[in-house]
């Protein structure tokens, strides 16, 4: 099985100052079934099913990354980006 890679890694905040990399549609399902509790609305369903069918072939990483992202966003989990000066 092919995990999928992500484009680019999306970094997720756990605690203040600790934050995990998902790199592939792979680790977003491993990391979505720990999802944490009662932040799990339409963007998480939508992310986890996005995250499956990219395992099989029938999204894209990418639509994957992108699901993800936004259900990471609406759990307030979304570390963002660093600028570059």
């Amino acid at each position: 099985m092919s995990y999928k890679r992500f484009p680019k890694p999306v970094r997720i905040i756990l605690q203040q100052s600790q934050e995990c990399i998902i790199a592939s549609a792979w680790d977003a399902l491993e990391f979505l079934r720990g999802w944490p509790a009662g932040r799990s609305g339409r963007a998480y369903r939508i992310a986890l099913q996005h995250c499956l069918d990219a395992l099989d072939g029938i999204l894209s990483p990418r639509k994957a990354q992108a699901s993800f992202m936004a259900a990471a966003r609406e759990a307030g989990i979304l570390a963002k980006r660093k600028q570059s000066v």
